[in-house]
């Protein structure tokens, strides 16, 4: 994502949700925000704490391409993301674009999971490869 994605993402969150909202770092490493104050070009400033600490209140100032996901620490209803998305046109949902709305349970297809525990563990173990060389190739550690 672009750093202007990130903030148009974090724009479309409620300010009721701000402080439920926790952004996990490239790290792992969980931030759990109180308010956003800033949407700097190249960082949000924020208040908030790490998670597993009890230190309140501390002043974060994160680069946007240090962000991995962000989730909204609470049970969300399927109408409410929707409802963060409500400009997505009828044409997309029709396209299957990116921008293409939530789709209900009774209409997702239903993904195949290998029933043979040997197959399972090979499917999973593939996709943990996967995604391990995927991040080796973005973040490629430094020896020295």
């Amino acid at each position: 994502m672009t750093n202007a994605d990130w903030v148009l993402l974090f724009r479309r969150i409620p300010e009721t949700d701000h402080g439920r909202v926790v952004i996990t770092l490239i790290t792992g490493v969980d931030v759990y925000i109180d308010a956003f104050y800033r949407f700097e070009e190249g960082f949000v400033v924020l208040r908030g704490r790490f998670g597993g600490s009890t230190d309140e209140g501390r002043g974060f100032f994160v680069p946007y391409d240090e962000i991995l996901c962000v989730r909204i620490d609470r049970v969300v209803k399927e109408e409410e993301l929707q409802e963060y998305f409500p400009e997505a046109p009828a044409a997309a949902r029709k396209s299957g674009s990116l921008e293409t709305p939530l789709v209900p349970p009774s209409e997702r297809p239903t993904p195949t999971v290998p029933t043979d525990p040997a197959a399972a563990s090979k499917l999973l173990l593939e996709r943990i490869r996967a995604v391990r060389a995927s991040s080796a190739s973005k973040f490629p550690t430094h020896h020295g």
